[in-house]
């Protein structure tokens, strides 16, 4: 049986958990940019189509969080298939990248062919980018981060959504 004093600190604690909070101001940031990242795909990989996008600051157990995307066709040294260039505050991750929550969102929960994408057939290069005061990495090498973050997962697949919307009007009018 709990005595009164520790009861009234767990009803402050699910006070406080249920309570409605204003997300983080995201004015701490800094993102790379969406014209800054298109700039960088088109001078380093030199594609024949390029789409970005960067989500609004959402929030992640309590901390900001932007996440920027570009997904390119074609291009120098692109393999066939999907290739995923992951980074975190704008330094690249360059391990355990089959682990990582931008790897699995862009390999397995975008449906490539709705955006007139054959991943099969196509270079196709997918640039995922995260800012945060706190990036969950998993393990402490800082190497990746898991997928158990349902909020980044939602917003990288969301991001990367928009950048296919941005292709397939693009691959409209081309054809």
């Amino acid at each position: 049986m709990l005595t009164p004093k520790t009861q009234q600190i767990v009803q402050l604690a699910h006070l406080m958990r249920d309570a409605p909070f204003d997300p983080p101001p995201g004015d701490c940031l800094s993102p790379v940019g969406e014209y800054n990242l298109r700039l960088g795909i088109m001078k380093e990989l030199r594609p024949e189509l390029v789409g970005t996008f960067q989500d609004s600051v959402t929030c992640h157990e309590g901390h900001p969080l932007i996440v920027e995307a570009g997904v390119c066709l074609g291009g120098r040294d692109a393999k066939p298939g999907i290739t995923v260039y992951r980074f975190a505050n704008r330094i690249p991750l360059l391990f355990e990248g089959g682990a990582d929550v931008a790897t699995i969102v862009a390999k397995k929960r975008v449906r490539w062919a709705a955006y007139k994408i054959d991943v099969k057939k196509q270079r196709v290069g997918v640039f995922v980018s995260l800012v945060s005061t706190k990036i969950p990495f998993k393990g402490t090498s800082k190497e990746y981060v898991g997928e158990d973050a349902h909020e980044i997962h939602d917003a990288i697949r969301e991001c990367l959504m928009a950048c296919g919307s941005q292709l397939k009007a693009q691959l409209a009018k081309r054809d």
